[in-house]
């Protein structure tokens, strides 16, 4: 699929925001992830589309990658996030009934 020149990984988005920590520390994947959904909910709300671009992300976090993207060799890249117009509204995913399960004392 890379080897398609047709074949764009950000799929054109007008907007590619990378999150990333400043260095690796216990839990800068967690809190990236966090910033990475407050980002794409507050983009839904404002009538924009994301995407969460996961086939990027080890490409991102390479001296290449992060070489043209300007970053920082000392940063992690958690979750590259296109954003844009969307075409059409997306169909609704299924959902499962959960599997709550308490635990008591």
């Amino acid at each position: 699929m890379l080897n398609d020149p047709k074949f764009h990984i950000f799929y054109h988005a007008p907007v590619l925001v990378v999150i990333a920590a400043a260095q690796p520390t216990d839990w800068a994947v967690e809190d990236c992830a966090l910033a990475a959904q407050n980002l794409m909910l507050a983009a839904h709300q404002a009538g924009l589309g994301t995407c969460w671009i996961g086939f990027a992300q080890h490409w991102l976090g390479t001296a290449e990658g992060k070489t043209a993207l300007g970053l920082p060799a000392s940063y992690v890249p958690v979750a590259p996030i296109i954003i844009g117009h969307p075409r059409r509204k997306a169909a609704p995913v299924p959902r499962k009934e959960p599997s709550i399960r308490w635990l008591d004392s």
